[in-house]
């Protein structure tokens, strides 16, 4: 058959592919086989190889009659399961529903994982070749969807660690991190645009970044928030969130500083 570059799979598909390959962890693939009874899994098992089969992704090996994966496919599996640097990129906006991808780096090939939802609301897998780093980190750029506001020089605002994502989520009562702000002495207009962006947010993004030599992941995340009139970056240091207002420029070197950060 003719084998596509974007493949479409079920968690339960994507993780016996990444057993084929003999992965011992690849970050976002939850188990789905969380619950199964151990005597349960291998017949479990052998139904998700044959439809891995009937769908033309593996093939079975003539001489060990075990099971091979096509060609493109093992490409991308063993980019998924033996990278050291993967990126986890949510993003919601007013638009739409929220977007989640997991995009695993080598040397030479770059792998989207996009999250959607499938018909009884199980995690649907989406991989995707997004060609070599420097054209994947383009494409990364693209998929935040950022444009340029006003550039505010607000010095960094301090929330306590875990308040801002609150404050998005309306689980903060919604005067108390502005209060807290203006005790601290911030500019009431400062305090005024970033409440205004939390309130109607154009778009709200986690960027986070794991690199696991040995199994031993490192982590570094910042968030990105997009209003009518600013754009704030959040980075957490210690125990508080450090939010800062930022043009595009800067927030695409705070990115690629975040992965220089971590290695």
């Amino acid at each position: 058959m003719e084998f596509s570059s974007r493949i479409k799979l079920t968690g339960k598909q994507f993780f016996v592919l990444t057993g084929i390959v003999g992965a011992r962890a690849v970050i976002g693939l939850e188990d789905p086989f969380r619950g199964t009874l151990a005597e349960e899994m291998p017949a479990e098992v052998a139904r998700i190889e044959q439809e891995l089969l009937e769908e033309g992704l593996i093939v079975t090996d003539t001489v060990d009659n075990e099971p091979v994966l096509a060609q493109e496919l093992l490409e991308y599996i063993e980019v998924c399961s033996r990278t050291l640097l993967t990126i986890h990129m949510r993003v919601t906006g007013s638009e739409g529903e929220p977007k989640e991808c997991f995009i695993y780096y080598s040397s030479a090939l770059v792998v989207k994982s996009e999250i959607e939802s499938g018909p009884s609301g199980e995690r649907i897998y989406v991989l995707e070749e997004l060609g070599t780093p420097s054209e994947a980190w383009l494409k990364i750029i693209g998929y935040l969807q950022l444009e340029d506001r006003k550039n505010r020089s607000t010095g960094p605002l301090a929330l306590p660690k875990g308040w801002f994502q609150q404050w998005m989520n309306a689980e903060q009562g919604e005067q108390e991190p502005q209060r807290h702000l203006l005790a601290q002495g911030y500019p009431e207009s400062v305090v005024t645009a970033l409440a205004d962006s939390v309130s109607s947010p154009e778009r709200y993004a986690s960027f986070t970044v794991y690199y696991c030599p040995d199994l031993n992941c490192r982590i570094q995340g910042i968030e990105l928030l997009r209003g009518k009139d600013s754009n704030w970056l959040i980075r957490p240091e210690g125990d508080q969130d450090q939010i800062r207002g930022a043009q595009v420029t800067e927030i695409i070197h705070e990115l690629g500083a975040v992965i220089e950060r971590i290695k």
